[in-house]
C-alpha cells in the first residue's frame, strides 16, 4: 500500500499543478486525473482492500457492510 501513497502524493501534487492552469486547459486536465484517479482506486486498490480490509487507507468507510435488520 505504500506504493499507492506515493502515487496519491504525486496526483495530489499535479491536481494543485492543474490547478494554475486557464480554466479551458484545466478542465480537460482534471478529467484526466479524475479518471486515472478512479481506475487506480477501483481496478487496482479496491480488489486489494476487499480481500485485507487492515489495508483499507480510509479504514472501512468504502466496505460493504451486512444489512441490518
Amino acid at each position: 500500500m505504500d506504493a499507492y501513497e506515493r502515487i496519491g502524493e504525486a496526483l495530489n501534487g499535479s491536481d494543485s499543478i492543474i490547478r494554475t492552469l486557464p480554466e479551458d486547459e484545466r478542465t480537460a486536465h482534471l478529467r484526466g486525473l479524475a479518471e486515472m484517479m478512479g481506475h487506480l482506486w477501483f481496478k487496482l486498490q479496491l480488489p486489494v482492500v476487499r480481500e485485507h480490509r487492515d489495508l483499507d487507507p480510509d479504514g472501512d468507510r468504502f466496505q460493504k457492510k451486512p444489512k441490518q435488520e
